[in-house]
């Protein structure tokens, strides 16, 4: 099949403001000449501003509308069919490496790959490109056993060296429609957030559940918890720093105090100039101390 390229260019219509005579034509008749196209927002526009417009002006109005439409009606037709020859070239294309392929000794299409099983819905919209645009659906796939969050797959139509793609899973909806969605219970949260044994006796009976999505989003919980107890017991360090930080300014406030500073630089009361001196220290990691005193044994952590 030839590789039909089709270009071309479709401009709007250019108004040209012809000679009117205001004793014969309304100022309505804007056409430039027999069969030059209009643009629809003019049309409108044009009859906006007047109520009364002649008969022959309206029929040189339309004539323009009805090329406008013809050009238009040219253009998508090219380009339609240039979208035409790029995919029946494109569709050669795959087709020759397909039978380039078939004939290598050790292909047979629609052999299962090592290791892959036959996709059949179980993730279904899993389509991998083949290039130029086009995609073909993942016949083959392969559960990530290290992480069982995604799968791997290939088409099977390209042989043992067929490079593999992956895409990331998730739980779907049940489809028993007369069952109503209830949360999670306890018992089911508790095994999720729990000991290691716990939550690896329920990933591990979800694995034999067979189903890829919910042991990938069990997966996925599990490791949101770690990463999130990882960062409370940081910001809890943090936070016990700072409240260690804060007793011992109080130290130097009360030392301070003791000493009479404040009477020995009275002459610098001036330069405070009635504002608040304690200026905050600009750091991004400046992490701000609780008063432990001002909240009391409630004070929200």
């Amino acid at each position: 099949m030839l590789d039909i390229s089709i270009s071309y260019s479709v401009n709007l219509p250019v108004e040209v403001t012809p000679t009117i005579n205001a004793d014969e034509y309304h100022p309505a008749a804007i056409v430039t000449s027999e069969n030059a196209p209009i643009s629809p927002n003019t049309v409108l526009a044009t009859l906006a501003a007047h109520d009364d417009v002649p008969t022959e002006s309206l029929r040189e109005i339309i004539t323009g509308l009805m090329a406008t439409i013809k050009l238009r009606e040219m253009a998508w037709e090219a380009d339609r069919v240039a979208m035409r020859a790029r995919i029946n070239h494109t569709e050669d294309q795959l087709e020759a490496a397909m039978e380039e392929r078939e004939d290598d000794p050790e292909y047979e299409y629609g052999s299962i790959p090592t290791g892959f099983e036959r996709n059949k819905d179980r993730v279904p919209n899993f389509d991998i490109p083949v290039g130029d645009g086009m995609f073909l659906p993942a016949a083959f796939i392969r559960r990530d056993e290290s992480t069982y969050k995604k799968v791997w797959g290939v088409t099977g139509r390209f042989g043992k060296d067929e490079p593999q793609y992956a895409v990331e899973i998730f739980a779907s909806p049940a489809n028993d429609s007369g069952i109503p969605m209830e949360p999670l219970r306890q018992w089911f949260l508790r095994l999720l957030q729990g000991r290691t044994s716990n939550y690896e006796f329920l990933r591990d009976t979800a694995i034999n559940l067979g189903n890829w999505g919910v042991t990938a989003d069990i997966t996925r919980y599990r490791e949101y918890e770690d990463q999130l107890r990882e960062l409370n017991a940081s910001i809890l360090a943090m936070r016990s720093e700072a409240e260690a930080l804060d007793v011992l300014q109080e130290s130097c406030r009360n030392r301070l105090a003791a000493a009479n500073v404040s009477r020995h630089l009275a002459r610098l009361e001036g330069a405070c100039q009635g504002c608040d001196c304690r200026f905050p220290i600009v750091h991004d990691a400046t992490v701000q101390p609780s008063n432990r005193r001002s909240h009391g044994r409630g004070r929200p952590v």
